[in-house]
C-alpha cells in the first residue's frame, strides 16, 4: 500500500509483477477530446424514477424483480444476463421510494456495489427448486429462508398491509410461498411495461449505438453474400460483429435463404445459399449497454438479377412498411394505429405479420400493435413522444417459394417519428435503375 505522503507515482505500485494501473485499464470507449459521452448516472436515475412513479401511481409499495433484464432496468446491474434468464437466483427488491436492495450471486456482489441506484447488496438465497418440498411433505428449507428474507423486508417497508408486485420470472411456487407468508401479490408487468415505454435521451443514445453496430454487421453480411455460404455462416457475421463492438448477445437467429424464407420465423440452418436466392434476416441484436437493435432486411444473392416475383414481394413489403411508418403520430391510440395499417392483398394476407408495430428497448417490449384485421386485439394505450417502436413487414404467398422481411426502428416525436435506422433498401429488388 502506498502511503499518502509517498512520492512514488501510482504506476509504481504493482501486483504480481504488473502495474495496478495496467491491470485496471479501460475500454475503447474512453476519449481524450470533447466528444459527448453517454451519461450513465442520468440513464440509471431516469429508469428508476420512471418505474417508481408507476408504482406510486398504482399504489404498489414494493416490487420484486427476478428477470435479469428488468433488474438491469431498475438498477443498472449487469451480471451473466443469458444465464440469469433461465434461473431464479439473482433478484432485486424495489421500493416505491428510495434505493433498491440487490440480491446477488455469491462472489458477484461487487457488481452492484457503488451504484447510486442500490441501497445495499445482499447475498441471494438459493431456491432453485422452490416448491418441490423436502421429501417429507414439508416446504424446502431453502424456500423458507428465501421467503423469510423477502417477506421480512416487505413488511419493514409496508407495515400492516404487506403488498408486493412481482415480475413474470418469480416462479409459481415461490409466489405461493410468499402468499402463505401473508404477502398480498400484485402484477408487476403493467408497471414495468409503462415505465420502459418512454425513453430518455441517454437511452436513445444507447439504442442508436446498438443500431450502428447492427448496420456494420448488415453491411459485412451483404458484402460476404455469395453462393455456397451457409445460413449459419452468414448469421455468424452478425453475431461476431456484435461481440466485436461490445455487444452482449442475440435474442434470435432469424436468418433464412431461398425456400426457407417462407414461412417466416425459421432460424438459421445449414442450408447453402444458391445463386438468385433471397436471404432474409432480423438482427434481434442486444448490443452494448443492453439495448436492442431490431432491424430486418432481405438481400438478393448474386449473380444475376431478381425475378419479377421476387421484386413484387419486395415492393409489397416495402409499401406496407412505409405506409405503416407514416401512420405513427403522438396521441393516437394503439387501436387507431391498428385501424390505419396497410391492407395487404388477399393472396399474401395469410402469411403476413400479425404484429406490425411493437415497442423496443432492452428487448422487444410493450406495446404490441397488430394489423388492421385484428385491431381489436391491440394493446390499450396511446402513442407518446419518446416511445421507441419497430415497424415490421413480411410478405409471402401461402405455399409460395420465398418471402421478404423488412423492419425499421424509430422514436416517436412531437410531430411524428424519427428513424433510428439508416441502412438502405435494395435497389435491384425495388426495380430501380442503378
Amino acid at each position: 500500500m502506498v502511503a499518502e505522503n509517498d512520492a512514488r507515482p501510482v504506476w509504481a505500485d504493482s501486483s504480481y509483477g504488473h502495474s495496478t494501473t495496467a491491470r485496471r485499464s479501460l475500454g475503447t470507449g474512453v476519449v481524450d477530446h470533447g466528444a459527448p459521452q453517454i451519461d450513465m448516472v442520468a440513464l440509471r436515475g431516469y429508469r428508476l424514477r420512471r418505474l417508481q412513479a408507476e408504482m406510486r401511481r398504482a399504489d404498489v409499495p414494493a416490487l420484486l424483480l427476478a428477470d435479469p433484464v428488468l433488474i438491469r432496468y431498475a438498477t443498472g446491474v449487469r451480471s451473466m444476463q443469458p444465464w440469469a434468464l433461465h434461473s431464479t437466483y439473482r433478484m432485486a427488491l424495489v421500493p416505491a421510494e428510495g434505493k433498491v436492495i440487490a440480491y446477488e450471486y455469491a462472489g458477484s456482489e461487487h457488481l452492484a456495489a457503488g451504484l447510486e441506484t442500490v441501497a445495499e447488496v445482499r447475498l441471494a438465497v438459493a431456491h432453485f427448486y422452490a416448491g418441490t418440498g423436502d421429501g417429507q411433505g414439508g416446504e424446502d428449507p431453502r424456500t423458507r429462508a428465501w421467503v423469510e428474507e423477502i417477506a421480512g423486508q416487505v413488511r419493514r417497508w409496508t407495515g400492516e398491509r404487506p403488498r408486493l408486485a412481482i415480475d413474470r420470472h418469480v416462479d409459481h411456487f415461490s409466489a405461493r410461498a410468499l402468499e402463505r407468508a401473508g404477502i398480498t401479490l400484485l402484477p408487476g408487468a403493467p408497471l414495468l411495461a409503462r415505465a420502459q415505454s418512454v425513453k430518455s435521451a441517454e437511452e436513445i443514445q444507447c439504442m442508436t449505438h446498438a443500431i450502428a453496430v447492427a448496420e456494420v454487421g448488415m453491411y459485412r453480411l451483404r458484402q460476404a453474400l455469395e453462393p455456397g455460404r451457409s445460413e449459419i455462416d452468414l448469421w455468424a457475421i452478425l453475431e461476431r460483429t456484435n461481440v466485436e463492438f461490445g455487444g452482449e448477445y442475440m435474442d434470435t437467429r432469424l436468418l433464412t435463404s431461398g425456400g426457407r424464407t417462407n414461412p417466416w420465423y425459421q432460424e438459421a440452418g445449414h442450408r447453402l445459399v444458391r445463386p438468385g436466392d433471397l436471404v432474409a434476416f432480423d438482427t434481434d441484436m442486444i448490443g452494448a449497454f443492453g439495448y436492442d437493435a431490431d432491424v430486418s432486411r432481405t438481400y438478393f444473392c448474386p449473380p444475376g438479377r431478381p425475378s419479377a416475383d421476387q421484386r413484387r414481394l419486395y415492393r409489397q413489403a416495402f409499401d406496407q412498411l412505409h405506409h405503416n411508418l407514416e401512420q405513427i403520430r403522438p396521441g393516437l391510440t394503439f387501436a387507431e394505429l391498428s385501424a390505419r395499417a396497410y391492407r395487404l392483398p388477399d393472396d399474401v394476407l395469410p402469411c403476413g405479420m400479425t404484429m406490425v408495430w411493437h415497442g423496443v428497448g432492452l428487448y422487444g417490449q410493450w406495446p404490441t400493435i397488430v394489423d388492421c384485421h385484428l385491431a381489436e386485439q391491440s394493446d390499450r394505450g396511446v402513442l407518446e413522444p419518446g416511445m421507441t417502436l419497430c415497424c415490421e413487414s413480411y410478405v409471402g404467398l401461402p405455399g409460395g417459394l420465398e418471402g421478404v422481411k423488412l423492419e425499421q426502428q424509430v422514436v416517436v416525436t412531437d410531430a411524428g417519428y424519427q428513424l433510428l435506422t439508416t441502412y438502405p433498401f435494395e435497389d435491384d429488388l425495388l426495380g430501380r435503375e442503378v
